[in-house]
């Protein structure tokens, strides 16, 4: 992939040319990192304000969920609009992950590329960095490196959550939580016999975003654990959000009473889930059928919302069929009330209202 090349050579450039401004490749890689984190710091201002606001609304989202309980079109489009008119993005928090996957594997290639003195690479790539002896390119010897990225991930998802979070009503928050518990063991796992350079990456990483979090949004519910450890005022942190500075939580509907659709990226997730709701329920229940009506004149049979109306071309019943009418019970039950006649028809009666179906003994049904 000619883009892809491109990009990891980019990566290798920059990883080289900062081994060659502070003569190790170990240090490259560490300032690297800050680089890459200070730059994607706006991004996780935002996502961070955006959890924390959705946080804020839960109450909100909750009175909704009552209010349309049996309505789900309706919820996601109430839902939506309250996101709108309090500018938030679900889908803030996803973002600064996912960059982080192409930066991990560039890093890779790049370092692996360098480390095995590819052509214009400097001197820096094959020696040792601390207890690393053997280079960047293999594992840690002493698993310290995956050690520390692990414990510090998990410092930083419990920092995530707010102080004194009591249980958590929400499924899907909770099992949320479940997942967020278990990226530190795997952070570990993938890193124990992975090469050092990309570890010693995620390490630091990890360490500047407990510090990034710290200056966010606080420690969160590690003062659960440790009351005594030092807080920074609410006002000051880069995820606070002004109260006086909000808009008033409001659904903005339309002449009709449905909520405005919210434009952009927001619109088009609503249409998308309104679709897939929509396509859900027909699935489930089908399209309802209009319901027949009656004319005696022209001899075509009526129900009236009855699911076992009778066809308007009438065939020829069988004695099973009119037993099992004459045996149905009340709410819509027919009886046979009329012996056959001398011409082979037989009167039916329905719900009170007589519609006739003719067996004559020639097998052609007419209706009377």
């Amino acid at each position: 992939m000619p883009i892809w090349d491109q990009y990891v050579g980019l990566v290798r450039w920059a990883l080289d040319s900062l081994a060659q401004v502070f003569h190790s490749g170990g240090i490259a890689i560490i300032a690297f990192t800050i680089i890459i984190k200070t730059i994607l710091l706006p991004l996780t201002v935002q996502a961070t304000r955006s959890a924390k606001a959705m946080q804020e609304l839960q109450p909100k989202i909750k009175e909704l969920q009552k209010k349309h309980a049996k309505d789900r079109q309706r919820l996601t489009q109430e839902t939506m609009a309250l996101y709108q008119q309090n500018r938030v993005n679900p889908m803030a928090g996803c973002l600064p992950m996912l960059l982080q996957i192409p930066i991990f594997l560039g890093l890779y290639q790049g370092i692996f590329a360098l480390s095995q003195g590819q052509e214009g690479a400097s001197e820096y790539w094959s020696g040792s960095f601390l207890w690393l002896a053997n280079g960047l390119d293999n594992a840690d010897p002493w698993f310290i490196l995956p050690i520390v990225a692990g414990l510090f991930q998990f410092v930083q998802t419990r920092m995530m959550r707010p102080y004194k979070q009591g249980p958590l009503s929400d499924p899907q928050q909770r099992m949320m939580n479940q997942v967020m518990n278990i990226m530190p063991l795997t952070v570990i796992a993938f890193g124990w016999g992975f090469a050092s350079g990309p570890v010693l990456y995620w390490a630091t990483q990890s360490l500047y975003s407990v510090a990034q979090q710290w200056i966010i949004t606080g420690w969160g519910s590690m003062r659960d654990w440790f009351p005594w450890l030092p807080e920074m005022p609410e006002h000051r942190r880069l995820g606070y959000r002004d109260p006086e500075k909000q808009p008033k939580v409001t659904v903005a509907t339309g002449a009709d009473g449905q909520p405005v659709r919210p434009g952009g990226a927001m619109g088009w997730l609503q249409a998308r889930m309104d679709d897939a709701q929509t396509q859900a329920a027909a699935r489930r229940g089908g399209a309802p059928a209009a319901p027949a009506t009656a004319s005696a004149t022209s001899g075509v049979a009526s129900t009236e919302g009855d699911a076992d109306a009778e066809p308007q071309s009438p065939v020829r019943m069988t004695g099973t069929n009119r037993g099992n009418r004459a045996k149905r019970g009340k709410g819509g039950a027919y009886k046979t009330t009329k012996p056959p006649t001398a011409n082979g028809t037989e009167a039916v009666h329905a719900n009170g209202q007589e519609e006739a179906e003719a067996v004559p003994a020639s097998g052609r049904a007419i209706v009377i």
